[in-house]
């Protein structure tokens, strides 16, 4: 049997982390289209940042959206987008 040289270990092993960042990725995109359908369901539009203005909105919508926008920030950090909001 022949035996596999560091490099390839450290490829093996960059390839299998980058696997996993992938099914990570794809876990946030997947509960993020389920929490857009609900909150769109729900009247808000999950692509408005200022929809959480209106004081009327029932505290569970302000978790869900917060939530929502928690997985946004997640997801840019797990595919090298910008994870900073302030």
């Amino acid at each position: 049997m022949k035996s596999v040289g560091a490099p390839q270990v450290e490829a093996l092993e960059a390839s299998e982390q980058r696997l996993a960042e992938l099914s990570a990725a794809s876990t946030v995109r997947a509960e993020m289209a389920r929490l857009a359908a609900w909150l769109t369901e729900q009247g808000l539009d999950p692509r408005d940042e200022s929809a959480l203005t209106d004081a009327g909105t029932r505290d569970r919508l302000y978790w869900r959206f917060g939530y929502f926008s928690g997985l946004k920030q997640a997801l840019a950090a797990l595919t090298g987008g910008d994870a900073t909001r302030h």
